[in-house]
């Protein structure tokens, strides 16, 4: 048994269906790509007549370059190794930890095996025809109050998830490539997905201000201003712990370890780039400057 099966048996099975034990031939599958550059992503009908995504982590890219990237995440960047294997093992992980908690993920059938594919290199997943966020608030034919009670409702799941983080020092909780392309809507539900890799040894709260800072650079960025400012005034107000919401500040600026502190504040001098509206360091400083302003507003009310 891989790594990466021993581990599986968390997901809530119990809410989803469970394909039965089979092996397909890799020359069976379609291989159309599902996704980008990077992994292979897979879709198949099993016998049964279950749908399954097969997810390739040896994708399209060299082990040149695989090696390069780890060499940048452990000795640069303080994240997890970027081959396949080591990235496998940690999405897995990361979803049987989000689900333990209550948030829902793609199901892994580990079960359903693949003749001709590297053992522990890829994994079978459930499909979930769901809508990505990117989708789902750009969409004007859905009206503006609708995606902002979807958008409230999210701030109080991701406050959750930020809060049990922090509670058991988990960085496994935390998004690491998070944005609103790794969040999609199905059944009423937030599903999410992308965990290949985390951030080992840093602090929780700082992760949380990041991960925070990305997911609204990315509001900005696929929305528009117009969208950025409900969605960035909805945060403010309705995100319940607001010290915790300073942390996007502290991550950009006041970084707990005296290293990263000085490398983002040379960072966000040097590059032009990390001056423009929806730079991360930008959007920590407008959250930063909205939650003063609220401070100041109830500390002083007319």
């Amino acid at each position: 048994m891989s790594d990466a099966e021993a581990t599986a048996g968390s997901s809530s099975e119990s809410t989803r269906p469970n394909p039965a034990a089979c092996t397909i031939r890799v020359d069976d599958i379609d291989k159309t790509n599902l996704a980008g550059d990077g992994n292979y992503l897979w879709r198949h009908t099993l016998p049964d007549g279950l749908d399954v995504v097969f997810k390739v982590y040896y994708g399209n890219r060299s082990s040149l370059l695989y090696m390069k990237k780890t060499f940048g995440n452990v000795m640069l960047t303080g994240r997890s190794s970027h081959m396949p294997k080591p990235r496998c093992r940690v999405e897995v992980d990361c979803i049987n930890t989000w689900e333990k908690h209550g948030f829902r993920c793609f199901g892994i059938y580990p079960q359903v095996k693949v003749e001709g594919l590297p053992e522990g290199g890829y994994m079978t997943f459930e499909y979930i025809p769901g809508l990505h966020f990117r989708e789902y608030f750009a969409d004007k034919s859905v009206p503006v109050e609708e995606r902002m009670d979807t958008w409230r409702r999210f701030i109080g799941e991701w406050h959750r998830r930020h809060a049990a983080a922090v509670k058991d020092n988990d960085s496994r909780l935390i998004h690491e490539n998070g944005d609103v392309k790794h969040v999609m809507l199905w059944k009423g539900e937030f599903l999410y997905l992308d965990f290949e890799m985390i951030y080992t040894g840093k602090n929780i709260r700082t992760l949380v201000g990041r991960e925070i800072c990305a997911y609204m650079r990315s509001v900005g960025r696929f929305f528009g201003d117009r969208l950025y400012e409900r969605m960035t005034e909805e945060l403010i107000e309705h995100y319940p712990d607001k010290a915790l919401l300073m942390s996007t500040y502290d991550w950009a600026f006041n970084d707990p370890h005296p290293l990263w502190k000085l490398i983002r504040n040379i960072d966000y001098a040097a590059k032009p780039k990390n001056k423009k509206k929806h730079s991360k360091y930008e959007v920590a400083l407008d959250i930063k400057r909205r939650l003063d302003e609220r401070s100041l507003t109830r500390s002083n009310p007319k």
